[in-house]
């Protein structure tokens, strides 16, 4: 997903395609991930998981393989096109991965979710540390192509290796751990409850918690994939990093987005205090990204933008890993008669707001930057971060207690009429 970074701005430049329609082509991945994400929350079901994780990652090399192919071709149309349906695949493909893939860690963990999310995106960072340094370094031994064939293949073979090794979940006679067990039986306590109940996603419109949860993750995904399009161009003229060396710095903020999993893996309570101070901080690092001289009275250097971006790379984590748990946490105490529907809609709804920052940030990062440079666009994004911190104070501080005092008087009222 992140190997395109470093060095398709450039590809795309020489095209003729402008900044803010490379925002919009680094925001189709999101899009294809954003609807499907929501689809597949109340498609997915025990039986078909597995198999629907095998169709994203191989969907997800077809996409791959079609952004090596536009390097024959030198129509302005079909280069955007092409570009454009290639990260639309990739999208959904990579939901079809994460949003089953998400859903096991309530259902199988439901005492360590934290914990093994923090695992998950240990892998995730690794991810987009390696993307940007492997894509360069391969750039540099192939050119355009070589890193997304090699990366194609690479999503083909885990497809295979999944179709392989997750069979032994689909034995319930051989060895199972005791949490699959508890997650067979909770699933067959929900359909004798009621086999017809969905949780719907209109109801959870009204639920100020669930939305500003989304909020929060969505702007997160942001403050990454806001500086998709733009960051290494702005390298490249502000500092002179040309594009085979850019990807070495982009990755210092997956590196640094890593060491904080670290941390907050050990967070058991209190997370939405840990996701408010995680997402101030990243606004306000915002305004040293350019750095923005009018409000930092700093002229640009190489140090402090690659500092913010590390940073940020590092308090965006907080929110960003405990969105989930939060979300799941919030759900169950609304609906705790359906725990399996509850991590399906989780996972969704995490899912989509990772798809909405990564649709919404490129699209921003491309147009802001073309209007107002990028040491404007990036104090933009920054006023935009606090503004959602403005609306959080209130699930923050008083909010979520008074929903548990209404839902305490419902259920009340509701044994007295019994």
């Amino acid at each position: 997903m992140s190997i395109i970074a470093p060095f398709y701005p450039q590809f795309a430049k020489s095209k003729d395609i402008s900044e803010d329609i490379i925002g919009i082509i680094f925001a189709a991945h999101p899009l294809g991930q954003f609807i499907s994400s929501l689809i597949l929350g109340k498609l997915i079901t025990h039986d078909n998981r597995q198999k629907i994780m095998i169709i994203g990652i191989s969907l997800q090399g077809l996409g791959l393989l079609l952004f090596g192919f536009l390097y024959y071709f030198d129509s302005y149309f079909v280069v955007l096109i092409g570009s454009f349906m290639a990260r639309l695949i990739g999208g959904i493909g990579a939901s079809m991965f994460m949003t089953p893939f998400y859903a096991f860690i309530p259902q199988l963990f439901p005492k360590s979710i934290e914990e093994k999310i923090a695992i998950a995106e240990v892998s995730t960072s690794l991810g987009f540390l390696g993307g940007p340094i492997l894509g360069s370094a391969l750039y540099q031994l192939g050119g355009f192509i070589l890193p997304f064939f090699f990366f194609a293949g690479c999503s083909f073979g885990l497809a295979v290796i999944l179709i392989i090794y997750s069979k032994s979940l689909d034995v319930p006679d051989v060895d199972l751990s005791q949490s699959i067990i508890l997650h067979q039986s909770i699933q067959n306590q929900e359909s004798i409850i009621d086999a017809e109940f969905r949780i719907s996603y209109l109801k959870l419109l009204c639920n100020y918690p669930v939305v500003i949860s989304f909020i929060t993750n969505t702007l997160t995904l942001s403050l990454w994939t806001f500086y998709n399009p733009t960051i290494a161009i702005y390298l490249l003229e502000q500092y002179d990093i040309q594009e085979e060396y850019s990807g070495y710095w982009i990755s210092i903020n997956a590196a640094s987005f890593g060491f904080s999993t670290l941390f907050i893996s050990r967070i058991k309570s209190h997370k939405k205090f840990y996701m408010y101070f995680g997402l101030v901080i990243s606004g306000f690092l915002q305004f040293y990204m350019g750095p923005d001289y009018k409000f930092t009275n700093l002229n640009p250097r190489l140090l402090y933008t690659i500092l913010s971006w590390s940073l940020v790379g590092f308090t965006a984590g907080f929110p960003y890993v405990l969105t989930l748990p939060q979300i799941n946490q919030i759900l169950t105490k609304d609906y705790y008669k359906y725990p399996t529907q509850c991590a399906n809609i989780a996972s969704a709804i995490f899912n989509a707001s990772l798809a909405g920052g990564e649709l919404f940030g490129p699209i921003l990062g491309g147009y802001l930057t073309k209007w107002y440079g990028f040491q404007r666009s990036a104090s933009l994004l920054g006023f935009a971060v606090l503004i959602c911190c403005v609306l959080y104070i209130p699930y923050l501080f008083y909010l979520d207690e008074k929903l548990a005092r209404i839902k305490a008087k419902k259920l009340k009222r509701v044994g007295l009429k019994e």
